[in-house]
């Protein structure tokens, strides 16, 4: 018999494994013995316990439960301060919601996914919510994985929009500040949705993740290239799953994305959420309740060689990362010296350095089939998730030539509360793919940079959504539309029904 309890596998020895053989008694032909038995015995056990989970159990409400559309199960956690508040947060806004990918079945799963995240969620006030992918599982999956057609990557992609939804009708998640992570073979579908569907996603945070460009679809670009995206790893981590966070890295400094990159000294292929979790709550404006778990993580900011250039795409612009941790003393760069424990050995050690990445054998699409003129230098973004939103400076209105768009609904512009509302900028195609759209509902920020946003009403009355949108020759214009949200059905089922 044996089993695996907190990552250490013990083995008990029944019936005849191991027993001597009888003296004088010819062994069968092949017959392996009892020891051969147990240590293979012993080895699948190993893998089979995968990585294991050091955080604790947080202190709110979890479950299993299943999509009804896709058949998706799925892990919900609610945090602490959920549950005791039933559901209502401070200031009566929603709370931020963050999608957990997992590794590679059976080393991993959707339900330590959920184990390892509680502590953070409870800490920041988090929803979190692991599907489990068909994707990720030795059985189906390649590796890596390079072709997004297969079925089991567009079966994966519905279930996640659809248990999204579903999360969001269950409870009182706030669908404009989803949050996207992932640990080790997670990551090959995490980049893949963020590509996909940008408009669903606030953030993206890597953790010890797979990546491969060929799962990236190079028109999508535009739509999401001022989105937050992070890529963390250990130095002592799987040569895979760091060569492949490495060529991340320097696949989103290539097309120009604002990437964070650490690594963390001494780690090996580990779950650390709360890298993501610090990562986050720069982004969405969350304070935690508890400090940080950060001291014993030493990081170092990841310098990657430029990799060779498609033929006509542009020199981007050099990247300088902000500091992730400005106040951490545990993180490490070039010219300051590491923090040492109490006891340890008082010389000074270099920090982890990261060798530059080979170019790749295989060059990707280019964006752009002809360099672009030089970039025009944009107006500052507005954060649109803070916790105290401002209405952004006024822009001014069409000139002369007013450039021709609308806003475009996708449904009806009536309907009853809470109404979702898929919503796009309809410009010209070459007008488009340079374009830069912040969108408003009654005056607040809800989105930025894509042409493309969801929204959801929870008020009754009338609601004017607004597009302003920046060109890439800084012309703007704004594009206004009025939406009708009714009262709730009398008739409506509550949301745990």
């Amino acid at each position: 018999m044996a089993r695996c309890e907190n990552g250490t596998m013990t083995v008990e020895s029944t019936g005849t494994i191991g027993k001597p053989w009888p003296a004088g008694s010819p062994r069968p032909a092949g017959r392996c013995t009892g020891t051969v038995l147990l240590l293979g015995l012993g080895m699948i056990l190993v893998t089979q316990c995968g990585c294991p989970v050091p955080q604790r159990p947080g202190m709110g409400q979890c479950s299993r439960l299943v999509e009804p559309e896709t058949k998706t199960g799925y892990w919900l956690y609610l945090p602490e301060d959920y549950v005791k508040n039933n559901g209502q947060r401070s200031g009566n806004t929603a709370w931020p919601l963050v999608v957990t990918l997992h590794g590679l079945r059976p080393y991993d799963d959707a339900k330590p996914q959920i184990r390892s995240w509680q502590e953070e969620a409870d800490r920041y006030g988090l929803i979190v919510v692991a599907p489990e992918l068909r994707t990720c599982d030795q059985l189906v999956m390649p590796v890596p994985l390079r072709d997004p057609t297969k079925w089991y990557v567009q079966t994966d992609e519905k279930a996640i929009l659809a248990v999204m939804d579903e999360v969001c009708r269950r409870t009182n998640a706030d669908p404009t500040r989803v949050l996207l992570t992932c640990f080790s073979s997670g990551g090959y579908l995490a980049h893949y949705m963020m590509n996909r569907h940008p408009e669903r996603f606030t953030a993206l945070a890597a953790m010890g993740a797979n990546f491969n460009e060929e799962m990236i679809d190079y028109t999508q670009l535009p739509r999401y290239r001022s989105t937050k995206i992070a890529v963390f790893f250990g130095e002592n981590d799987f040569k895979l799953c760091r060569e492949e966070s490495l060529r991340a890295v320097s696949w989103y400094r290539r097309y120009r994305f604002d990437v964070d990159a650490r690594q963390v000294s001494g780690l090996g292929h580990e779950r650390r959420p709360q890298l993501a979790s610090v990562f986050f709550s720069r982004i969405i404006g969350a304070s935690p309740k508890t400090p940080p778990d950060l001291a014993s993580l030493v990081m170092s900011d990841v310098t990657t060689g430029e990799p060779a250039r498609p033929a006509g795409a542009p020199r981007p612009a050099s990247l300088s990362p902000a500091p992730l941790f400005p106040e951490d003393g545990g993180r490490t760069n070039a010219g300051t010296d590491r923090p040492r424990d109490a006891g340890s050995d008082s010389r000074e050690r270099e920090p982890a350095t990261v060798a530059p990445m080979e170019a790749p054998t295989r060059s990707a699409r280019p964006v752009i089939s002809q360099p672009p003129p030089p970039p025009t230098p944009r107006r500052p973004g507005q954060q649109p998730y803070s916790n105290d939103p401002q209405t952004p400076d006024p822009l001014p209105e069409q000139g002369d030539e007013p450039i021709p768009g609308r806003i475009e609904l996708r449904g009806l512009g009536i309907g009853s509360a809470p109404m979702w509302v898929d919503m796009r900028v309809d410009l010209p195609p070459e007008l488009l793919l340079e374009a830069s759209v912040l969108w408003l509902a009654n005056g607040q920020p809800i989105a930025s940079s894509t042409p493309e946003a969801r929204a959801i009403l929870r008020s009754p009355g009338q609601h004017q959504i607004e597009a302003w949108v920046t060109l890439g020759d800084d012309r703007r214009a704004i594009y206004r539309e009025t939406i009708t949200v009714l009262p709730p059905e009398p008739t409506t089922q509550p949301a745990g029904g």
